[in-house]
């Protein structure tokens, strides 16, 4: 069975995967940050997943690394250890932003200077590890706000996964695992009749 189910940290997430695959549910884990332990946001995944994973495989779960000083791998380590107890019957998917989703828009950064109205001559070529959110701000400017419901998703469903895949080890991994998945996104059919 490949009928997915999402369970993420934010409202951008939520937003994207609901327009990126409509029809999935998306649940919002509404417990995390830099001091929220692993295991609790586990605990509340485990919660949530128990009640889809009689109708969906595999459960795909995002959060944010945030400042935590665990690396990726061992932040999915202590995760998928404290999840185990909690009896989810199907495949669970991670994928952690290194260090918040804003750093997956910034993995592509020729559409988000176009679509944002940066300017492409400022960036370095990769942000993996810092916060992607606090960048973003920095450069669209002080006389604009970054909406991450509007912005956010705009600019994430923008971006190219492919770009994305060869700039962010964090998404590379976590789109490897999604191999199975059937989404437009994924496979670029959204720039089918675009010219880069």
């Amino acid at each position: 069975m490949t009928k997915p189910a999402f369970i993420v940290e934010g409202d951008l997430e939520q937003k994207f995967i609901q327009l990126v695959c409509s029809g999935c549910p998306v649940r919002k884990i509404n417990c995390n940050g830099d001091s929220v332990k692993i295991e609790l946001i586990a605990k509340r995944v485990g919660t949530l997943g128990r009640l889809l994973h009689k109708r969906h495989s595999p459960i795909i779960v995002v959060f944010d690394r945030e400042q935590r000083t665990e690396t990726i791998d061992e932040i999915e380590n202590i995760f998928r250890e404290s999840l185990r107890p909690e009896l989810i019957e199907v495949p669970v998917i991670i994928g952690i932003p290194d260090r918040d989703i804003e750093n997956w828009i910034l993995a592509d950064i020729e559409i988000f200077a176009e679509k944002s109205g940066a300017e492409r001559e400022l960036f370095p070529p990769n942000y993996e590890g810092e916060k992607g959110k606090t960048i973003i701000k920095k450069y669209i400017g002080r006389n604009r706000s970054y909406v991450e419901t509007i912005d956010g998703v705009k600019w994430l469903k923008a971006c190219r996964p492919s770009i994305m895949r060869s700039k962010s080890l964090s998404f590379n991994k976590f789109s490897q695992a999604l191999d199975d998945i059937s989404c437009w996104w994924l496979k670029e059919q959204h720039f089918d009749n675009l010219l880069y």
